[in-house]
């Protein structure tokens, strides 16, 4: 095995490879920070350019460019509030808040030195323990995955705010939302109203934009002359950069985020999104200062930072071990080991085992590229931040717009972006937090095929969500997480 390290380092780093790492880690963290451009989307646009390339090389770029789409998302997401991934939506919610405080670049700080973090971290967990966390992720079935979705949507309660009715509203027009579209079972119609518009359901990206980026343009439009964010400047890496102190101080946050990170990675069709959230809700869960998640959470931003990042490496686990997509970046990945005449699984390893233990190197590699990117670039985006408001609100509707349409190319994405940025600007007039909203419409879809897939396996007996050791562990976990704030926060029971 030592052997092969050595072996992947000395071609990973051959002048060709580490070329193509930088060019696909730039590619990643454009496509991340665009919004409409996802990561899956950006290894799509890659696929064309590896055709001829060595698979190394090609692998190199590729895995780069996986990586620096996690890392890029968080980019806009703080500095606009426009979440470049749906992974990103707890970033924005911490970090835009910070940046709007003035501390932009302690944000931009922040989400770097932990996403680099979580990355690397998944990586090391993905060569030593690639075996336990396919065996662990095969004994996942449709009760499994229920039970996770539902402790995914027990986030809400974190989110919430001050109070768990608006919260939970919130949460339940999300999953109506998920409704909408064809069945995911029968294949029937659903509140479609006859159009086709609606016939494949509610773009999480298109409502997640206009819920999040739309919404707050519409409010910080209510003071037309104000100059956003003027006061924010760049003094320089060593005063903008954290101290050591917070990491000492959230240790064991940035310990258990990534382990949820790789390990919801790991899991097929779970991906960054999901992982991102646990975290995050684990954070707001046990946090010593719960009233400051919604307004500028150091802890939280940490935890979405380093789990979403570390579910790369879950992901790549399980499509190397086990030919299994655990997102829809590894499922784009497939059709990259297909052109290059391989099948990802059980057998690549002891067939070609250079491409695997390259795989690991270069993502290992890719992670540590892209903080040095990232730095150099640090200070380019601060200066986006420094625009008057008239400037910066165009540019992000622009971008909006841009992002919604390049989805599907149709003008329909542009209607239902704008109608999301009218209904997320009610919102938050009646002070109902949008996040919760959100995180039910990504998971309500998966939740909802989980939960009747359980049933039809048991022919109709919902005993079956409980009958299995891990569908109860996180089913408890999901009660736990709901029925704790009570009484961690009385006041909250006051507001229901």
């Amino acid at each position: 095995m030592f052997d092969h390290y050595l072996n992947a380092f000395a071609t990973v780093l051959l002048p060709q490879n580490i070329l193509a790492m930088g060019l696909g880690g730039l590619w990643g963290l454009l496509a991340g920070a665009l919004p409409g451009i996802s990561t899956s989307m950006g290894i799509v646009l890659l696929l064309s350019f590896t055709y001829t390339l060595s698979p190394i090389t090609a692998f190199c770029m590729l895995v780069a460019a996986y990586c620096g789409g996690i890392t890029g998302g968080s980019i806009t997401s703080i500095l606009f509030g426009i979440p470049g991934e749906p992974s990103s939506v707890p970033t924005v919610i911490e970090g835009h808040a910070l940046a709007k405080q003035g501390h932009a670049a302690y944000a931009l700080w922040t989400f770097l030195l932990c996403s680099i973090f979580g990355g690397i971290f998944s990586v090391l967990v993905m060569m030593a323990a690639t075996p336990l966390i396919a065996n662990f992720a095969l004994r996942f079935g449709p009760p499994e995955f229920f039970a996770l979705t539902i402790l995914g949507l027990s986030v809400v309660s974190g989110l919430s705010g001050g109070s768990l009715l608006k919260g939970f509203l919130s949460c339940f027009f999300g999953l109506f939302l998920a409704t909408i579209g064809t069945d995911g079972i029968t294949g029937g119609e659903r509140f479609t109203f006859d159009t086709m518009v609606l016939l494949g359901g509610i773009n999480f990206v298109t409502a997640m934009v206009g819920l999040l980026a739309v919404s707050e343009i519409l409010i910080e439009a209510e003071e037309p002359f104000k100059e956003y964010k003027g006061h924010v400047g760049y003094r320089g890496m060593k005063a903008e950069m954290p101290k050591f102190s917070l990491f000492k101080k959230n240790w064991f946050n940035l310990i258990r985020s990534p382990i949820i990170g790789t390990v919801v990675g790991a899991l097929p069709g779970a991906g960054a999104t999901i992982a991102s959230f646990l975290a995050y809700g684990e954070a707001a869960r046990t946090s010593k200062e719960p009233e400051k998640f919604g307004h500028g959470a150091v802890d939280g931003l940490m935890a979405a930072e380093c789990a979403n990042n570390a579910s790369t490496g879950g992901s790549m686990t399980i499509l190397l071990s086990l030919g299994l997509p655990g997102s829809n970046t590894t499922a784009m990945m497939i059709a990259a080991f297909m052109i290059h005449g391989m099948q990802p699984g059980p057998l690549l390893l002891s067939t070609r085992p250079e491409i695997v233990y390259g795989i690991f190197v270069a993502m290992l590699l890719s992670n540590l590229f892209l903080l040095v990117l990232t730095i150099v670039g640090i200070r380019l985006f601060l200066e986006l931040n420094r625009l008057p408001y008239s400037v910066f609100s165009a540019a992000i509707i622009i971008l909006c717009v841009i992002g919604a349409f390049g989805l599907q190319n149709s003008m329909d994405d542009l209607f239902i972006m704008f109608a999301f940025g009218i209904i997320g600007y009610v919102m938050r007039k009646f002070g109902i937090p949008v996040a919760p909203a959100i995180l039910a419409l990504v998971l309500g879809d998966m939740a909802e095929l989980a939960l009747r897939r359980s049933l039809l396996l048991s022919l109709g007996d919902p005993m079956i969500l409980i009958s299995r050791p891990i569908s109860v562990v996180l089913l408890a976990g999901a009660v736990f997480s709901i029925v704790y704030p009570l009484f961690k926060k009385p006041k909250m029971l006051q507001e229901l």
